[in-house]
């Protein structure tokens, strides 16, 4: 991904004292916008003014690697849910395929945001996992870069309609709807 800097975050790199935040857009039904700076920030990065909520609930983002070819990119976010409300949010809404989208940007020495923070990361989530231990509840989206369709074949779907469809005798597609197992089809 090819990044063009601006001069201030350049300039910024360049001192001793760099204080990067992270500004995470997750697009659920009612988009969140939250960042791990302990203080809510406002930014234009999507060409309008949003307020980045601190949120004291991100545990973390794995490390991925960028490159030159065009391959499939994945990146898990990890969010606790000790209030629920990512938890919620994941189990009554279909999450899957909302759209991420992470920034970074720096704070300058009198801990404000410096202008035009970059994109790191942009990517639709792909699944999701819970955990619960106790009183401790955590959720880790996986998130997957655009080309994560690009093997897909369209028009076929894993339900029973569309096997019967195609093979009217065939019934392994049945219950499919019922399953809470996730299946993996294709190339692995």
């Amino acid at each position: 991904m090819t990044r063009s800097l601006t001069t201030a975050v350049k300039n910024e790199l360049a001192t001793n004292d760099i204080r990067p935040v992270h500004l995470i857009t997750i697009g659920f039904s009612s988009p969140v916008n939250i960042t791990d700076c302990s203080f809510p920030l406002t930014s234009s990065v999507s060409g309008s003014s949003v307020t980045y909520t601190a949120s004291a609930f991100i545990m973390g983002l794995s490390n991925f690697s960028e490159e030159v070819d065009i391959t499939k990119t994945t990146l898990n976010l990890g969010l606790s849910g000790a209030d629920q409300t990512f938890i919620s949010t994941a189990l009554n809404e279909n999450v899957v395929n909302d759209s991420v989208t992470i920034h970074r940007g720096f704070l300058n020495d009198s801990n404000a945001l410096i202008a035009d923070p970059f994109l790191l990361y942009q990517g639709t989530i792909d699944t999701f996992e819970i955990s619960e231990k106790g009183q401790d509840s955590n959720i880790i989206f996986k998130i997957v870069s655009h080309w994560a369709d690009f093997d897909k074949t369209n028009g076929r779907k894993t339900n029973n309609t569309s096997q019967q469809r195609f093979f009217s005798s065939d019934v392994g597609m049945d219950f499919s709807s019922e399953t809470v197992q996730d299946i993996k089809w294709g190339r692995a």
